[in-house]
């Protein structure tokens, strides 16, 4: 045990801030400024995946905690027009501090916008960092193979058909439900595959991102993630389904960080761009197995034909077969 410790968080952000800004940051620096710290990170339950090859322990917040976050916004919840890191969760940290006082001769906080999350850093081809793959254990990996077994010997694809309410309008990259059902139902049909939806609970009253659910069938399930291992799943998932079609949001870079893992992502004019730079061409080889479908305008993607959307991922599923 080292003399120092360094605690990163508490992080209450969005995902997508936390896996591609937040997470190559805060591993850059423990590697090199705090290379001689132990070090621990704080944020939300399930992600202890993501920070446990530069971090000896992860504290997740509890419910009750976690039920008072309603609004993510880059790395903390959206306040008047500003990103704040609320009060409650600071006590938090310091409660987890306590126990430590008298081992460590030095314990440092390093809270999430240290660094700042500009507009500048986000349009990076190469943002301050270090970026890398993601794996799930054995244990994990067999649970989830048993989890999406089908009677059948077709091919299976995951689906996040990601939707958002911010203060209760839809979200300007959401895509029609009724046309999401009818996509899925499209790609079971007639590229005869089954298909496992990737189930992201709605948090009651926040503008946190979710995703749809259908009715199972002898070709669908549905996997609700939730819990301890939620993300080590989904990486589980990812690496044993033969590729994965993402709903527009930032959640659809995850797959890069699972090495090989094929995707393909509905996007719009004005989002797309942002899957293409530099460090997510070197976790993707290059974009080899993924697919950006970006034709529409914010909002108008609502109205997208699911008929033009397979299509689309027709294309690129017969590329990757």
């Amino acid at each position: 045990m080292n003399k120092n410790l360094v605690i990163f968080g508490p992080w209450c952000g969005e995902f997508c801030y936390e896996l591609s800004w937040w997470i190559p940051e805060i591993r850059k620096q423990r590697l090199e400024r705090y290379a001689n710290f132990d070090a621990f990170a704080v944020g939300f339950e399930g992600r202890k995946v993501l920070y446990k090859d530069f971090t000896e322990n992860y504290f997740a917040y509890t419910k009750e905690l976690e039920d008072t976050l309603k609004y993510p916004a880059t790395f903390g919840e959206h306040i008047n027009g500003r990103d704040i890191i609320p009060s409650n969760l600071r006590e938090y940290v310091k409660e987890i501090v306590k126990p430590y006082i008298g081992q460590y001769k030095n314990i440092e906080i390093y809270l999430p916008g240290t660094m700042p999350i500009s507009q500048a850093r986000t349009m990076a081809e190469q943002p301050f960092g270090i970026f890398r793959h993601y794996d799930a254990s054995t244990e994990i990996m067999q649970s989830v193979h048993d989890e999406i077994r089908f009677d059948n010997d077709r091919e299976t694809v995951a689906v996040m058909a990601r939707i958002r309410t911010r203060l209760g309008d839809i979200c300007y990259l959401d895509w029609n439900p009724d046309h999401w059902k009818t996509f899925i139902e499209m790609i079971v049909d007639k590229l005869n595959v089954n298909v496992v939806m990737i189930g992201i609970p709605k948090k009651e009253g926040s503008s946190a991102g979710a995703s749809l659910t259908f009715e199972n069938t002898e070709n669908i399930k549905n996997i609700i993630f939730t819990g301890p291992d939620s993300v080590e799943r989904q990486i589980a998932l990812l690496k044993q389904t033969k590729c994965s079609i993402y709903g527009a949001s930032g959640t659809a870079v995850f797959p890069f960080f699972v090495k090989g893992a094929a995707t393909f992502t509905q996007q719009t004019i004005t989002e797309g761009f942002r899957l293409k730079f530099q460090w997510e061409r070197d976790l993707t080889n290059d974009l080899k197995n993924v697919a950006i479908f970006d034709k529409y305008e914010n909002h108008k993607i609502y109205h997208c034909p699911p008929e033009e959307m397979f299509e689309e991922f027709s294309k690129f599923y017969n590329k990757i077969l």
